[in-house]
Formats: C-alpha cells, structure tokens, sequence
C-alpha cells in the first residue's frame, strides 16, 4: 500500500511540473467547492439521459468548460495576471465557444432561446463568483438556476419543446434549492450559530421543498407510477431536512447526501420519461 501511495504522489508530482510549463498546477484548475460540481453534474448528467445526442454532449462539454474557465478568471481578474493563468483561461474559454458552435452546426439555433432566458442567472452567479460573495442563498439559487438552464438547453437542443425544457428547468432548480437550504440549515446548526438565525434558515427549507412538492404533484404525479413514485421521493427529502440536527462526520454526510443525489436523479429521470 505504500509504495502504491508513493507512486501515486510521484504520478501527481509528474503532472504538476509538466503541467507548469505551459498552465497551472492541474489541481489548481478544478474548483474547490464541491457543492458547485453538483449544481454542475445534476443538469448536466441528466439533460444526457433524457437526450443522449452529440449536440447535447457538445453542450454538456461547453458548459464544463465555462465552469473550469472560472478559476483563472478570477486569479486574472484579482490581479494575478499570470501568463500560466492566462493560457489557462484562452483554454477553457476557447474550448466552450468551439463545442458551442459545434452544437450549434449540429442542431441549429433553438437551444439559445433557453440560454437566453437563464443569461441573466448565469452573469449575476458568475460576477457573485469573481467577487467571492457566494455564500448568500440568493446567490446560491441564481447559481442553482443558471445550472439547472444546462439541462434545459441540452433538451432543445437534442429536439424537445420548450415547454417540455421549462418543467425540466423548473424541477432540477427546486432540487437543488431545496438541498441547498437544507445544507445551509445543517451548516448553521454544526456552526452553532444563534436561534434566531437558525429559524431564518428554517423558512426557505419549508418554502422550497413544498414548492418542489407542488411541482411535482401537478407536473409528475399524473403521468404514472414514476410521477408518483418521485412525488413521493419529495416528500421523504422534506421530511429529511425536518429532522433534528445530529452532527455526523463530514465524509459519512458526504456520503450520504451523494448516495441521495444519485438515486434522486435516476427517480427524476425516470419520471420525466
């Protein structure tokens, strides 16, 4: 076991000076924050399994892009103009315009009207971002809207309606908004912050599940068993984030909050069928 520890940390080693030489250390190119990767691989994993086409998949590619740009941007825009940084930020950006336009030539010009309609979430998350003033709920959820406008984008673009790209939308942002307030809740709890605040992050948890309850009983429930089965799925996430707080270990809540997310997906996926 040592010695596979001990090449595993050369191999990194290997990776990182390479990778000096013409951009930044690799693991300086993925984001930190690994809530962010699941706004991202929600929408993106499931807008896949409803239109699995190479438009969608150049899109999904475009958008993973954009989402790595990130981190150089704001090295560059903090002042660290850098020429590694540099190259890493013309990378990434090059990269999301060339599998755009690829989309783009694949399945025309319908997938814009949805990217239109989230354009605004994406620049207030994104300038939120460069600013490091992410940890508002407000800006969480614009964050979680201008990923979940992935998922809908991917659909019209693999030849869904609109309509039919707007219930995914609005679903996979009540998902996310309603994990996020629930995570915000456990956080403030594990942080011990006072009551009078912990009952602020109380209200949004109510909100946003019963808002995801009602979607999906008037969006789902009706279209069969997969309907009701996550409609019910709902409802044991609200419950869930009623419980009492208990602290639990970071990587045991890790876990099982992952481990939920995926099951939640698949039940999304195939309810929307």
């Amino acid at each position: 076991m040592a010695c596979g520890k001990n090449s595993e940390q050369t191999l990194f080693r290997i990776l990182d000076t390479e990778m000096t030489h013409t951009l930044p250390p690799w693991r300086s190119l993925f984001p930190a924050e690994h809530g962010s990767w699941f706004m991202l691989g929600f929408p993106l994993v499931l807008g896949l399994l409803l239109k699995p086409c190479p438009a969608a998949f150049l899109l999904g590619l475009a958008a993973l892009a954009f989402f790595l740009g990130r981190p150089p941007l704001r090295r560059i825009l903090s002042g660290q103009k850098e020429p590694l940084q540099l190259r890493a930020l013309v990378l990434f950006g090059g990269l999301a315009v060339l599998f755009g336009m690829l989309a783009l030539v694949l399945s025309g010009p319908r997938f814009l009207i949805p990217l239109a309609f989230v354009a605004p979430l994406i620049f207030f998350a994104l300038r939120a971002d460069l600013q490091r003033t992410v940890r508002t709920l407000t800006v969480e959820l614009a964050a979680q809207g201008a990923f979940a406008g992935l998922a809908a984008t991917m659909l019209v673009a693999g030849g869904s309606t609109c309509g039919e790209a707007g219930r995914v939308w609005l679903l996979v942002t009540l998902v996310g908004g309603a994990n996020l307030a629930h995570v915000r809740r456990f956080l403030g709890h594990a942080h011990q912050l006072d009551p009078l605040e912990l009952k602020r992050r109380l209200l949004p948890v109510h909100a946003l599940h019963l808002l995801l309850l009602g979607a999906s009983a008037f969006l789902l429930a009706p279209r069969g068993l997969m309907g009701l089965l996550w409609t019910g799925w709902t409802v044991l996430l609200y419950l869930r984030a009623l419980v009492p707080y208990r602290p639990l270990p970071a990587r045991t809540l890790g876990w099982r909050e992952g481990g939920l997310s995926v099951l939640g997906l698949l039940l999304l996926w195939r309810a929307l069928l």
